[in-house]
């Protein structure tokens, strides 16, 4: 049993208990690889806080620290056991979603931030959100990734300028 905890720790972001970066890439390798085997589509969110600069600057890092917690636990609640929710690095958070085409990968986003916008806690949290499906966005972890940024930073340009 130490050896799986072992495993299990090696595999988790010791602050929000989700999956960690080593553990995303594994996730989504191996459906990089069922994809191609089923010719099924699978989509990657991914996740910036907004403002997480201000919540450490004006609130203090344990503040900054709880809304890391709180996010992942929507996450937590808004996935599916088949799906992986991890913390890329930083305030940036990805879902791999197997099995899931963008209109479903876009309402799975969706509903991620209308919780996030009824979590009433101090202080309110938002995300920024970007996706990117296989294999129309890209077929290599490191393109899918670029297209989920620069779709997730499309989106905070939006937001600046509403």
């Amino acid at each position: 049993a130490s050896e799986d905890h072992l495993r299990h720790l090696a595999a988790t972001d010791a602050l929000t208990g989700l999956a960690n970066y080593r553990r995303l890439s594994e996730a989504l390798e191996s459906e990089i690889k069922r994809s191609d085997r089923t010719g099924r589509a699978f989509a990657v969110l991914m996740f910036d806080l907004d403002g997480m600069k201000q919540i450490n600057d004006r609130c203090g890092h344990l503040a900054g620290n709880r809304a890391l917690c709180r996010l992942a636990d929507i996450f937590r609640f808004s996935c599916r056991s088949i799906d992986t929710a991890a913390r890329y690095g930083g305030d940036e958070f990805a879902i791999v979603l197997p099995e899931t085409v963008a209109k479903d990968a876009a309402l799975v986003g969706k509903r991620i931030c209308e919780r996030l916008s009824s979590d009433l806690e101090e202080p309110l949290l938002t995300v920024s959100v970007g996706m990117a499906v296989y294999p129309e966005d890209g077929t290599t972890i490191d393109t899918l990734f670029q297209a989920a940024d620069r779709a997730l930073y499309e989106m905070k340009v939006l937001k600046k300028a509403c």
